[in-house]
């Protein structure tokens, strides 16, 4: 499956994207860290966000997607990108990365987007058509996550989720039922379902929802993936590690846009890890043909196992 064959098969769906965009400062030590004294960095500052990032690589494969968030900074692109409050983006989110690029410790501050009670509901739905899939993350509180999702389930559009964080994973709790698509760390499931065994945490999901599209990242260890009732397991390749934040966004953007197309689940799970492992080598898009030899040769070597 190359990137040409997912543009055709999702050409005539529809993607609105609802989330975070902030300022990312990435700060890469350039040696082994010590506690209580001056470390020197790589500092690099560039624009993030959950449903952001997610984005960035859905405009990869398609036109037909719309992003909307708090006011979007100047030097983003405003096409597609629409402002759904008047409230003020001071937000932003600092990654401090080991010198090989692996994460230690992520800082997100969060309330501008925390602080809304409502959204301008008008402005998305300018944009639905049929086969639309709306793709959210969990920047705002509790109560306006929930009123999203009840809002476009009664307008019977296929919510994707994007886990976000173990901290506001519990948003959720009481919609899973009417979520189609739902993305998570291992740290994201156990919280989400207080439970401390992932097969627990599996179960007590679908009990919620048994036609839920399930999927759950964890680290080193096989991704687990739940597709119509069946599961299914992917083991990671070992690659060299240089950037792992936002991996975890690039492995969403592919497993929502893989579900939708209904590739054959052993295609779905391998090409979602391979794009996660994509960016963790901190790829750079170049064009169609680099990008696709450059997944193509990952894909080869990940193995995924139907689990009875």
């Amino acid at each position: 499956m190359n990137k040409l064959k997912i543009e055709k098969k999702i050409k005539n769906y529809n993607f609105l994207c609802l989330g975070a965009c902030h300022s990312d400062n990435i700060l890469k030590l350039k040696n082994n860290y010590k506690l209580f004294r001056t470390n020197p960095v790589i500092y690099e500052s560039k624009k993030g966000g959950v449903c952001f990032n997610i984005v960035n690589y859905i405009s990869l494969f398609t036109k037909n997607f719309h992003f909307f968030s708090l006011s979007i900074p100047k030097n983003v692109k405003k096409t597609r990108f629409h402002n759904i409050s008047k409230n003020k983006n001071d937000s932003f989110y600092t990654a401090i990365l080991d010198q090989n690029g692996k994460l230690i410790m992520g800082l997100a501050s969060n309330e501008s987007y925390e602080k809304i009670n409502n959204i301008k509901f008008d402005i998305i739905n300018k944009y639905i058509k049929s086969n639309t899939f709306l793709i959210l993350d969990l920047c705002f509180n509790k109560k306006l996550t929930e009123n999203i999702i009840n809002y476009y389930f009664s307008k019977k559009i296929n919510i994707m989720i994007a886990g976000t964080s173990s901290f506001k994973i519990n948003r959720i709790k009481n919609c899973i039922n009417k979520i189609s698509t739902l993305c998570l760390n291992e740290d994201e499931a156990f919280a989400l379902t207080n439970k401390k065994s992932i097969n627990y945490s599996i179960n007590y999901i679908l009990k919620k929802n048994p036609i839920i599209n399930l999927v759950i990242t964890r680290g080193k260890k096989p991704v687990i993936m739940v597709l119509n009732g069946v599961k299914y397991l992917g083991y990671v390749p070992k690659i060299r590690i240089k950037n792992e934040n936002g991996a975890g966004d690039a492995f969403s953007a592919m497993f929502f846009l893989c579900v939708t197309t209904k590739l054959q689940p052993f295609e779905i799970l391998s090409l979602s890890i391979s794009l996660g492992c994509l960016h963790t080598l901190n790829y750079k898009y170049k064009n169609i043909i680099d990008f696709n030899n450059k997944l193509k040769k990952i894909q080869k070597k990940i193995i995924i196992k139907k689990n009875d």
